[in-house]
């Protein structure tokens, strides 16, 4: 069985400190979300104003400066 569509979605690709990126998966694993592109894109998700577009992160556990004022 395949997995379900998550949407339009593009690819983007960063380097990170390597300090930065051990961190971002020690909060991925603590938030339960099964990868950390997944932990990437859901974060970036509430940056931008758009937590609709969370898929896996449960949006209180989201740092409050991340979320915008409305959520």
């Amino acid at each position: 069985m395949g997995m379900a569509s998550k949407g339009n979605r593009r690819f983007l690709g960063a380097r990170v400190p390597q300090e930065v990126y051990e961190i971002l998966e020690d909060q991925q694993r603590e938030a339960g979300v099964g990868s950390l592109s997944q932990f990437i894109a859901d974060l970036l998700a509430g940056y931008t104003g758009r937590p609709d577009l969370i898929r896996e992160l449960d949006k209180k556990a989201l740092p409050r400066e991340v979320l915008p004022a409305a959520c």
